[in-house]
Formats: C-alpha cells, structure tokens, sequence
C-alpha cells in the first residue's frame, strides 16, 4: 500500500495541471447530435421518455441521454425518468402506459427477473427556500415552489405502469386527479440486484407505450453495470432517528391521541392501529436500510416505598420484539440500534431508584439478547455542545450505570475530549478501562483540535455522529440535495463513527398545503395526506439510503486492505474544518466543507467500486492493475484536492510619513483539504488592482506549510497613491495560490473597490429621492454588485455578479455626508412592505428588498471609528445601528439614537434612494470629518433572494472586515476645482 500510495502523489506532482482540465462525464453535458437506440432518448413524435437528473432540487432536468447506473450485488439501485408531451385532457381512448423491459447481461443470455423492480410517482410539496441558507448553501434563487419530495407508489404489472392511474401532480392530494397532459410526471424506478447476479454489464430499456400503437411511441436506453462483490446485508452503519410521540398524536390522531404508550401491546385488537402505524414507519426505514427508535414506548413500572421497581414489559416486548428479532421485515435483519427505554419522569426520582431501574431494564434486554444494541442514552437539557458543568454531570451518571451493570452500555453527546476519566483524586468518573462500552459523539464535518486524548493502553469510546449541533454543521434539509445527505456517511467512516442520529423524520408542517422549512430533513409523510392507507417514503429517504450503501462500499474498501485509498476518496468527499486552539469558528467555514460538484461524487463512487474490486481479502493486487487504477484515482484527485481560497479582510492604511500613500493589505484564507503538508507554497497578484496609483508586486510571496483540514490566513499587499485615484470601474482582481509539493494552483477573484469620493457642489436636493442632481463625477459604482458566497461557486473559486445593475453615488459637505443609489430587481408587492425591523437568517438580512450601507472612519493617524450599518427600504424607512464593543455587549449592534439621518425613496421600476448622514453618526464625534471611510454597499432582492456587494463577495451585510474604501477628497486636491459646500 505504500509503494501505491507513494505512485499516486508522484504522479499528482506531475500531472495535477492536466487533470485539473480534464473534463467529468455527467448527464449535464451537451446531448450528442446523432444518437442510436443505445446510445440516448428516441421518440417518433411529442410524446418522450427521459432520464432526469435531480441534482438541481428545485428543478429536474430531463435529457436524451441513456441513463447510466453502477451497483454492487445485494444493493439497490435507483433511478429517475419523465413522462412528457402526451395529448391534454388525457388522450380520450388511448391508454398510456411505460413498460421496464427486464434487465439483460450484455454477453450472456441472462436477465435480473422483473420482480426486482418497482416504481413510485414522484410528486412535488411546498418548500420555503426564500431561506438564506439554502440560498448560501446552494447558490440557487429563492422562492416558495413546490418541490420533488414525495413518493407514492404505484402498481407495476411485469415492468408496465398504467399512466392513466397515476396522480395529477397539479393535484398531488387529491387520489381522484388524473393527468391531463399538462405536466411531466415524474418517477422513481428502484432496481434490487439480487445476490446471485452475475458481474456484468446489463442493458434494458424504458418505453413509453399507447394503446393505439404497436410500437414504442419513445424510449431510453438504461446501462446498469453490476460489480463483482456483494454488499452485506449486515448494516455496518446505522442511520437512526427518533419518533416523537408528540409528532405522532399530531400526524395520526385518531391512532395516538387518547393513547397512553406503556399500555399499547399487539396482545389487545384496541391497539392495532396504532401499532399498525408503528409497523408501517418501522418497515419502510429498515427497508431502505435506515432505523427509526420510539423512545416513549416502555413497560409499566410501580415504584413501592422502600423496594426496587417492579416493572412489567409484557406489553412493551410485544411491540418491539418483532423489530428487535428481524422477523418483521422481509429480510429478517433485526434493528441495530435501540435505547432502553426511560420511562416517564424517570429524572424525578432519586439517582438510587433510577439507578435500579436501568440495572433490572438492562438485565432484561439481557436476557432477551438485545443488550448489545440497547444502550443507555443520555440527553442534553438544551441542543447544542454540552457545556463543562454539564459534561462533568454526565461523566458521574454514566460512570455509575457503567458500574452498576457489567454489561450495560451508555451513549453520550459528548466529544471524547469532553468525558472526564476516573484519576486519584476524581475516582467518580468514569474508569477509562470501561471505553468501549460507550458511544462518545465523533466530532462534526467543522471540529475543533481534540484538548486531551483518551488513556493511552485503554479502549476508546465507540463513535456516533450528531446532526443536531447547530452552526458548525453542514446545511442539509429539504432544501438541499442527495450530496448534502450523503456526505454524512462518508464523515462517517473518516471518523470511525458506526451510528448516525438524524432529527425527526416526520414533517413539522400540519397539512400537506404548508410550506415546509427547507432545514427539514424528512422521510415519511402521512398516507392520508394522499388518500393512501400506508405512509409514502421521500426523496430524502432514498438519499440516506444511497448513504447507507456508500459506507458499505467504504468498509468493504477498508476490509479488503485499502483502508488508505477508501480513506482519501472520504476526506475529500468530505473536506472537514478544524478549529484550531484560540481560532474562532467562522460559519463561513461551512461553506468550504463537503463537494458541491455532482460529477466528482459519480467519478468518486465509481473509484471506490474499483478500489474494492482491486483484490480480495488477504490477496495482493496485480501490479499493473493497481498502477492504473491509481492513475485514475490521481485525475479525480487532483481538482478535489486544491486549496480553497476566501478573502476575508482588507486592512486600509496610511503609510509611515505619509497621508497620501496607502498600505493595503488583504487577509486571504486558505483551506487545505489534502492530507500532505505542502511547503513552499507561493501567492501572488496573477491580476491586481487596475487603475492608476495601485502598486502590487507581481513576484510570489512565500508561504509556510499547510497543516491538513486548517484554515489558514495569510496577507497580500499592495500600494494604493491617494493622489493619482481616479478608478470609476472596479475590474476583480486576481490572486494564486501554488502548492508548493504539486505545483496546482488555486485561483481566487474578488472586488477591492476604492474611489474618491468628492465635496459637492450647491444645489443638492435629496428631498425628492430623484437623482436628477448626481452626474457621473459622483459615482463610485455602475454595474452589477457582487454575490454573497455560496458553496458551489466558492468550491469552483468562481466571482458570480448580480443578475440586475445598481448605480452607487457619493459625495459630502462639512456637516454631512452623501449617498445615493439606483436599484434594479427591487419591487412589486415586497417592497411595500413597512416594517420597523430587520430579520436576519446566516447573518444575511432578509426577507424583503433592501439595501445596506457599512460606514467606518479612518482618521489622519490611522484610527478608526465606529462602524455605522445603515439599513435602506424601497417604502422610505430605514434601521440605523452602530457595532459597540462585544466586550461589553452581547449583542455588539446597538440601534442609534439621537442623531436623525435623512432617506428619502421612490420606487417607480427601479429604486432610487437618497441619504445624507451627519459626520457625528459617523465618527461619534462633533464637526470631525475623517480623511478616508471603509465603505461597502449591499443589496438584497427578496424575489429572487439574491444578496451583492460592492466590495466582496462576503457572507454577510455587516460583515465589517473586508469593505473597500472612499478617499474624501478635497477641492484643492490635484485635479479638482473649488466647489462651495451644498445646500442643507
């Protein structure tokens, strides 16, 4: 494995340039012009068939391409076509219908018989993605629209779906609304390749048929390669979340409301409808390879005085046996994962009675062999990282189960740095000899440095991995797609986690009519809600699915002796963030972790199959087979394995001696997702600022070596002469980044924007809002501003620019100074909205049209001011707040009081807004006017979500640290005639 290993980073040193450019097949691409029967989508007339990639969540592309699919034996694979172009009102006599032909080898008479497959309908559910993280996360537009979530199956006859029984999707409630013709139709085909399938390539072919036809109206070609190895049956990791019984009650009332769950058995015909419910959820998790826990159902326990508790689970066992043993799933393979059960107000009882409890509930799970599964879990009293008082308390309590029962396990959300261990003077904590009989929560996808290591010689703590820990997590819901599910399984095994707590799979909404928050990650939703008996899966579900199967692929990788390879492809799917000690965890950290690109995930999956196929267990791989497969694994690593740059920060300031020469330096963040230590590395101004009086050095600064998962800040700098400032036109510059080890370069564009900014002249009225009184001479911005960062274009280091243009204009008097804007995309509905605050989601203010203006002043001597935020509405109201010292406050925007400003609007097509400030607003001091001001103006489009800058991109509006400058200069300035101050 070393002289492999050794091979790929050689060759990564050599050819990491070509493959950067080298081109990933995906179904995105150009369809060809001229395609066979086999090669992609054929149709005689409107009517088509087509594969569709559902990597945009909000909307499904559909192409001629022939779908391609790659599956291990004992796996399920999956895949999406669209129904179009089929007559409006239903066709009249003619029935449609799509066949699935079985699945035939290529090279041998042998098929994968039909009742292998199966099919659901996909119909779509509203979803609020006007939420600024799935904008931030995803970098599409915003909007409430219905998206692709639900899956109610459908009866396929020998490969045929009858369309005219599908649902309407205009109507996706209502189980009498057939399809009109009106819109695609989306479904889902699930393929289970049985164990004893031959490795192979397999073709078949969907059609779309009519009943007037003989022949296929359309068609398209499905390629299915099938691997030789079989995934186990056995979940190597287990993808669990909790049924709230609160959740239930609401869901399905008639079958919880008035039910209390230590009473609810399968020995009493009362109670079968609710355990009918509970089969139902139960089955269909497991059989997408997933787990759901009921925490509230228990046994029935009296608490006598004076002796322990006398507990029946009589009724209890009844439920859960059936799960527990397997033989409620088709299968037979039990669940892997549930807690003892806490009975209700357990906490208030004395820590002996509860002690008893748990010591007889364990001994119970013993004796019916469950306890390996069964631990102990513990809770947090509020979501989030446990706080040290808290991490203490759980030590002690978990120290004494683990003593009171040779067997019991414990569960804990806390880190393994987090758990105190048992020493001389502690001797109530926990025995370090008791390691592997807890699960100690394995860091998140952002991490900080671990601050102690578990007793060396004693085994460590089992992993599990939280989804619940909010602000260092990766963005994953509804909103996102089957990648931000995904990359959890692969944190996973990069962790050595066996266990993955999602929240509640049930939606939060009441009603199917509810526009559902995007943060929702849900996987069932209430057969009523569709007219159907049984609960209907979601896309989602299949997404944990297809996670659950891609840590299979990673442990069969690491069983059969390329843990190193299996371990590369998770760290770069992945690309965690380690917060280093003292270093603040910076949300937008997140937005560098996971792979954003569909195609590397594809690439990625298919790389791992290779890996395994390698060799087998305990075999060496053939030498020339090895040496190819590492060539390949070099071209996809090569583009995953860049550093990630983030401008971050512009310093603004005078030169030693001077008041007209300006030291600029901007803070450049680099992430090293590559598990070398690349030294020598190099940065340079590839394009720098452009305009005259900027001076950047275009020779590369040295950098030192890069530790693996770091973020790391380093400094760019260049000259900006005051005097000679004349820039209207703001061009991105450009900075590289050199691996030092493999010379690939990482390249970064943003705006650093700087203009003078000039005394005006009489005359001025911005009473009116219109800017019949501002010329060209005044602006400091014409075009499009600059988005915020979003994840896939920051993963792409790609400057995206504003759909719509804005026109900024400055200027200032002795008591005021000036600004002016046009505004286009602000309007309708939204910007007559009259708020007197502003909402903010991921830092970003939101939720209606609006434009922000950051202020700070710089002084002759290079101190600065305090930073005025300035919030503008196209209805004339505006919110006014200055950053106070955090150290004093909690929340360091304070409003300002005291000191009016002047904004005045009109919104007739676009937005034009006028405001002048006191120079007191903006210095905290009387008749003190600075000599430059860090300066940036942001907009936000409510209808399309979109969020620019002036300077940027940046996360967020109030993000002080990276602003461009104004140089206010005075009429005696070279250049500049004497201009009377204007009217007030």
């Amino acid at each position: 494995m070393r002289r492999s290993r050794c091979f790929v980073w050689t060759c990564l040193a050599l050819l990491a340039a070509l493959c950067a450019g080298c081109p990933s097949a995906s179904r995105s691409a150009a369809p060809a012009k001229a395609q066979g029967p086999k090669d992609g989508a054929v149709a005689r007339g409107s009517a088509r068939i087509q594969g569709v990639n559902l990597n945009d969540p909000i909307r499904p592309a559909a192409d001629d391409h022939a779908i391609a699919l790659g599956a291990a034996k004992n796996e399920w694979a999956s895949f999406a076509v669209q129904v179009s172009g089929l007559p409006k009102g239903g066709g009249g006599k003619v029935a449609y219908s799509f066949r699935v032909q079985a699945p035939r080898m290529e090279t041998e008479n042998r098929t994968i018989d039909l009742e292998n497959l199966s099919a659901e309908q996909i119909l779509p559910m509203p979803v609020d993605v006007n939420r600024a993280g799935f904008v931030r996360h995803t970098g599409l537009s915003a909007g409430n629209r219905p998206l692709p979530r639900a899956l109610l199956p459908v009866p396929m006859d020998r490969g045929v779906v009858n369309l005219s029984a599908v649902r309407d999707p205009a109507n996706p409630t209502d189980p009498k609304a057939r399809p009109t013709g009106g819109e695609p139709l989306l479904f889902w085909i699930d393929l289970r390749v049985p164990p004893q399938t031959p490795a192979g390539e397999y073709v078949t072919t969907c059609e779309l048929l009519a009943s007037d036809s003989p022949a296929p109206l359309a068609s398209v070609p499905v390629k299915i390669t099938i691997y030789d190895f079989v995934l186990p049956d056995e979940r190597h990791l287990q993808m669990t979340s909790r049924l709230g019984w609160d959740d239930l009650k609401r869901l399905w009332p008639e079958q919880f409301e008035t039910v209390r769950p230590q009473l609810v058995t399968r020995a009493d015909p009362v109670y079968a409808p609710t355990v009918g419910v509970l089969d139902s959820l139960v089955r269909l998790a497991q059989r997408h390879r997933t787990e759901v826990v009921v925490p509230r159902l228990q046994p029935t326990v009296k608490w006598p005085t004076g002796r322990p508790p006398q507990i029946d689970w009589s009724d209890v066992d009844t439920v859960i046996a059936p799960w527990l043993s397997g033989d409620a799933f088709e299968d037979r393979i039990p669940l892997n994962y549930w807690p003892l059960p806490a009975v209700d107000y357990l906490d208030r009882f004395d820590r002996r009675s509860q002690l008893q409890y748990w010591t007889a509930a364990a001994t119970h799970f013993d004796q019916k062999e469950w306890l390996n599964r069964s631990p102990v879990a513990f809770e947090l009293s509020v979501p989030g990282r446990a706080g040290m008082a808290e991490a203490l308390q759980m030590s002690a309590d978990a120290a004494q189960l683990l003593k009171a029962h040779p067997k019991v396990r414990v569960t804990l959300p806390l880190e393994e740095d987090q758990v105190r261990v048992a020493s001389k003077n502690d001797p109530d904590f926990v025995d370090p000899a008791t390691g592997a009989r807890l699960l100690a929560a394995s860091p998140g996808i952002i991490f900080n440095t671990p601050i102690q290591k578990w007793p060396a010689g004693q085994p460590a703590p089992q992993k599990w991995l939280r989804t619940d820990v909010p602000g260092l997590v990766q963005y994953v819901g509804a909103g996102g797609d089957e990648r931000d599910v995904r990359v959890w399984a692969w944190l996973a095994f990069r962790n050595g986690a066996s266990l993955v707590q999602w929240g509640s799979p049930l939606p939060r909404t009441g009603a199917p009519s509810d526009w559902a928050d995007p943060s929702d990650l849900v996987w069932f939703y209430p057969g009523s809600w569709f007219g159907a008996d049984q609960p209907l899966a979601t896309l989602q579900l299949k997404w944990l699915r297809r996670a659950q199967q891609d840590y299979e692929y990673l442990w069969l990788a690491r069983t059969r002796g390329e843990a190193l390879n299996a371990m590369m492809v998770a760290r770069l799917m992945t690309k965690p963030v380690e917060i280093q000690p003292g270093q603040a965890p910076d949300p937008a950290y997140a937005l560098m972790t996971g792979t954003a690109d569909p195609a590397a995930w594809t690439d990625g999956q298919k790389l791992l199959a290779k890996i395994i196929l390698l060799r087998e267990p305990g075999q060496n791989a053939e030498r020339a087979k090895a040496d190819e497969l590492n060539l390949q694994l070099l071209r996809w690593v090569a583009p995953q394995d860049k550093a990630l740059l983030m401008g971050r920060t512009v310093d603004w300031g005078f030169a030693p001696g001077s008041d007209k020469l300006l030291n600029v330096i901007l803070g450049i963040d680099v992430y090293n997702a590559s598990d070398t230590r690349p030294d020598q590395n190099r940065l340079q101004w590839t394009v720098p600022p452009q305009g005259t009086g900027w001076e950047a050095s275009p020779q590369p600064v040295a950098l030192p070596a890069l530790a693996t998962y770091h973020v790391d800040r380093f400094g760019a700098q260049a000259k900006l002469n005051l005097e000679l400032l004349n820039a209207r036109e703001h061009r991105p510059v450009e900075l590289t980044f050199t691996n030092g080890y493999t010379n690939a370069t990482s390249k970064l564009q943003l705006v650093l924007p700087a203009a003078a900014s000039d005394r005006l002249g009489p005359g001025l009225n911005i009473k009116d809002g219109k800017l019949d009184d501002w010329d060209a001479a005044d602006q400091v911005q014409a075009g499009p501003l600059v988005r915020m960062f979003d994840r896939p274009a920051l993963q792409k280091q790609q400057l995206r620019l504003a759909d719509k243009p804005a026109a900024i204009y400055t200027g200032w008097g002795d008591d005021k100074f000036y600004v002016a804007f046009r505004l286009a995309g602000a309007g309708g509905a939204e910007s007559k909205s009259t708020r007197n605050f502003v909402d903010y989601q991921f830092r970003r203010a939101w939720g209606e049209d609006l434009c922000e203006i950051l202020i700070q002043p710089i002084m002759d001597d290079n101190s600065m001011g305090p930073v005025l935020h300035v919030v503008c509405k196209p209805s004339a109201g505006h919110w006014v707040e200055r950053k106070r010292d955090p150290k004093v406050y909690a929340d360091p925007w304070q409003p300002l009081e005291g000191i009016p400003i002047l904004y005045t609007a009109r919104n007739e097509g676009e937005w034009t807004g006028e405001l002048a400030i006191p120079w007191r607003a903006i210095t905290d001091q009387e008749k003190v006017r600075p000599k430059m001001l860090r300066f940036n103006f942001v907009q936000h489009v409510h209808s399309t979500g979109q969020s620019a800058s002036w300077a940027g991109p940046v996360d967020f509006g109030r993000d002080d640290s990276f602003m461009g400058l104004l140089y206010l200069r005075e009429s005696t300035d070279p250049g500049m005639a004497k201009m009377p101050a204007p009217a007030e």
